[in-house]
């Protein structure tokens, strides 16, 4: 066996990425750090008003171990008559531990318009900018409040941002984030994922024939050049359309299978929220909460909607009709046949799907899968309080997605598929909608039943973790998995000694954390952007371990029959899902009968 030499540029280039993680870890902002050590701590640590905005909550807690008195409340700065508090606060003592809660409100409409001077004794040298009669100023004060002998600040603001920097840029940059860095990517490993798992499941090669030259060097990849090769081929391939065919409705087609496909994925949180501002501090979930309100941050969502469960089955729906196209418009028997299939299984599989969502909404109260994920930390994972709901959902999802052993519209075996008569890329966007609708399912079973981006039970919160143990059995557990499977992939193949070798570094450094923490009690007061990031890679393994499982089933049931696959939509997953809502209904109303159990 030829000598192993480490690709050392690649590899000292990760190290350097990884200690910088670290150190920024380990050190953050000065004034979040003070805000640690401090007896009393407000969450959050600044409150910021919009004119839409109503009362704002802030919580004052005791971090010290003695009882300390609080009092004094007022509100000082230029704009203070603009802020008040909504309730009258009394002088009292907290004991440690202990929260006080405080409203506190802004009076918008004395700052619309020019309005007057600023009643500040600092006397600005740059006169302000002229304000339309509609408009609004912002303001800025803080709320002061007594304790131990010293003096506590909260900073106040009122902004009236545009709605395009509120709103509109940040949703374009989740997409662009969401579709371009993980979406299509993880599509695109799927292909080549598929035709690799199933040749280690079936005991043969698998892609590894395409490859590239550049000298006297010959790169195969792992055969993810096959991805390239698939697409070059769709590409140039030639597009055939059908003499008869409906050119409109056959051209629209395939676009009505790709594009709900990725509109859906809108709705899906990969996260809790961003704080544009805070990204080195050290936050508390008040102050992500404001930031998940768009108030200094945003929500890692594309579309907040209320009804968001609601918006899936309404946009999914219009894949139907793409099916149903793609076989009209060709002006093919068999192609009519096999949409008919299609279109028959996904309407029956989405009756299934919607009756097993009402069983969270009866146990989490609400629709919205940011709040449904939020409602999950706050009491307990979607596979724990519905694991029905969960089997089911993943069955009738898998259906959905028409593939094996639901493949019943493109099943040689049984009939020929839908897309008959296409070919070229209008081919290829059937193809690539199918592997990006495996990654939705996977995500909204991540959302819905698995913890979006937490951590299991709940060892990792906006702060940090909840226990130096826990961040010591997070990172150690972590990296002996990492190691474990970098040394067994290095001795795999020796095309694999780099994959290998960047997973044995990775688990060394998980490891070298755990000891850190384990000396040093490091890992309770992360910063916000390190918080951010596990949450986003959490979100992200979990769906690639779903799309994994995906594969596997699709490589191991045979195909069903077009009866047994109609019996066990409307006989099978039909009445369970009806039993789950009567059964999930019975325990809420015994359990909580004035409140969904866990909450929105």
């Amino acid at each position: 066996m030829r000598p192993y030499r480490p690709p050392l540029v690649l590899l000292s280039h990760l190290l350097v990425v990884l200690l910088g993680v670290v150190g920024l870890s380990a050190c953050g902002d000065p004034k979040s750090a003070v805000a640690q050590h401090d007896v009393l701590r407000a969450e959050p640590v600044d409150l910021t008003f919009h004119p839409t905005t109503g009362k704002l909550g802030l919580t004052i807690v005791n971090t010290g171990d003695k009882p300390t008195a609080v009092g004094d409340f007022r509100i000082e700065g230029g704009d203070w008559e603009a802020f008040r508090l909504a309730t009258a606060v009394n002088p009292t003592v907290l004991r440690p531990g202990e929260r006080m809660h405080l409203e506190l409100e802004v009076d918008a409409t004395s700052l619309r318009g020019p309005g007057g001077e600023r009643r500040s004794a600092v006397v600005e040298e740059v006169a302000p900018p002229e304000i339309g009669p509609n408009d609004y100023r912002p303001a800025s004060a803080h709320l002061q409040f007594a304790s131990a002998g010293r003096v506590t600040s909260v900073p106040l603001r009122f902004e009236d941002p545009s709605w395009v920097s509120t709103y509109l840029l940040p949703a374009l940059a989740k997409v662009l984030l969401l579709v371009l860095a993980f979406i299509m990517p993880v599509a695109s490993l799927l292909t080549w994922l598929e035709r690799k798992q199933s040749a280690m499941m079936q005991d043969r090669v698998g892609p590894n024939m395409a490859r590239i030259s550049i000298g006297g060097l010959t790169l195969r990849l792992w055969g993810l050049l096959h991805i390239a090769t698939d697409g070059l081929k769709m590409l140039f391939k030639e597009d055939f359309i059908p003499r008869r065919a409906h050119r409109e409705l056959y051209t629209l087609a395939p676009l009505l299978a790709l594009v709900p496909a990725l509109v859906v994925f809108a709705i899906v949180p990969f996260g809790d929220a961003l704080c544009y501002g805070h990204l080195l501090d050290v936050l508390s979930q008040a102050d992500v909460d404001q930031c998940a309100a768009s108030r200094g941050g945003t929500p890692l969502q594309v579309a907040q909607i209320d009804v968001g469960l609601l918006f899936y089955f309404a946009i999914a729906s219009i894949a139907t009709y793409g099916t149903t196209l793609a076989g009209w418009a060709s002006y093919n028997k068999w192609a009519v046949l096999g949409s008919l299939r299609a279109s028959a299984q996904m309407i029956s599989y989405e009756v299934a799907i919607g009756l097993t969502v009402v069983g969270a909404l009866l146990v989490y109260g609400s629709l919205e899968p940011h709040a449904i994920v939020r409602a999950q930390l706050e009491s307990h994972w979607g596979i724990v309080l519905q694991p029905v709901a969960f089997i089911l959902f993943f069955t009738a999802a898998i259906a959905e997605t028409k593939r094996a052993p639901f493949d019943i519209p493109e099943g040689e075996s049984e009939i020929i598929g839908y897309f008959l008569e296409y070919s070229g890329m209008r081919f290829g966007l059937f193809f690539l909608g199918e592997f990006i609708e495996v990654v939705f399912v996977s995500a909204l079973v991540t959302t819905l039943f698995l913890g979006g981006w937490a951590l299991p039970l709940g060892i990792l919160g906006a702060s940090g973790f909840t226990s130096a143990l826990a961040c010591q059995a997070f990172f150690a557990g972590g990296g002996l998995v990492l190691c474990l499977t970098g040394a067994a992939i290095w001795r795999a193949s020796k095309h694999a000694e780099t994959l290998g070798a960047l997973l044995l570094l990775i688990g060394s450094v998980h490891l070298t954390l755990a000891l850190w923490s384990a000396f040093t009690g490091w890992g309770t007061a992360l910063p916000h952007l390190a918080i951010v990031t596990i949450g986003m890679l959490t979100w992200g393994i979990k769906v690639l371990a779903l799309c994994w499982l995906q594969l596997l089933i699709r490589w191991t049931l045979p195909r069903f029959r077009y009866d047994q696959l109609m019996s066990l939509g409307w006989k099978g997953l039909l009445p369970l899902s009806i039993a789950n809502i009567v059964l999930t209904a019975l325990v809420v109303y015994l359990l909580a009968p004035s409140a969904p159990v866990g909450g929105p």
